[in-house]
């Protein structure tokens, strides 16, 4: 996409500029639109969906949802209900992910990408909710169907300027339930699940 957008400048230039009376010969504009032809169906062929956009179509359909705090013995608590939407886009290489979230009456909303990175070898996922006003993509690698993709956010502390990491775990557990967790950290630093979101799906 980048490529075909720094196309784009020199395609325009080549509409309006003005050229002394020469021999016919083949458009600039022609060639420019040959070129960024080319490179489009590159870039196509070159993202076309692989295995591991596959396995996220695990994920795709209507949920119901249910966030809890997760204890030291991972008893869990306080539950609070909401939905999703889960969507395939783009020809399978993303998924949009819509969510609610009901807290003290009022519901609240969160929408995303999750997709696989290629290049990368990763997968990434953005998530925007009406309960915050930052955006980050949070990077990640695993198999959904075994013991999750493990996916990690670095966030600068805006007073010290350190590094923070927030981790989370998307896991699929059967056909029609997945998990997402947050892990976080005891007192003497041993990592555990401290927010689990179970996502059971909603049958016809």
């Amino acid at each position: 996409m980048r490529i075909v957008t720094l196309c784009i400048p020199f395609l325009v230039s080549a509409c309006v500029a003005s050229e002394p009376a020469r021999a016919p010969r083949r458009s600039n504009v022609a060639v420019n639109v040959e070129q960024i032809e080319d490179q489009a169906r590159e870039a196509a062929s070159g993202s076309r969906p692989r295995k591991e956009h596959r396995a996220l179509e695990a994920l795709t359909g209507s949920w119901k949802t249910t966030v809890v705090t997760v204890g030291a013995d991972n008893d869990e608590g306080d539950p609070r209900p909401g939905s999703a939407r889960i969507e395939s886009t783009l020809g399978g290489r993303y998924l949009k992910w819509d969510a609610t979230l009901d807290l003290s009456g009022e519901t609240h909303a969160t929408t995303g990408f999750l997709g696989f990175d290629v290049n990368q070898g990763e997968y990434q996922l953005l998530m925007i909710s009406d309960l915050a006003t930052g955006m980050g993509v949070a990077r990640g690698r695993g198999d959904l169907q075994a013991k999750g993709v493990r996916f990690v956010i670095e966030i600068a502390d805006p007073e010290s300027g350190a590094l923070r990491r927030a981790i989370s775990v998307l896991r699929v557990v059967n056909p029609d339930r997945f998990e997402l967790e947050q892990v976080g950290a005891d007192p003497d630093g041993r990592e555990r699940v401290v927010r689990r979101t179970h996502y059971e799906r909603v049958k016809k």
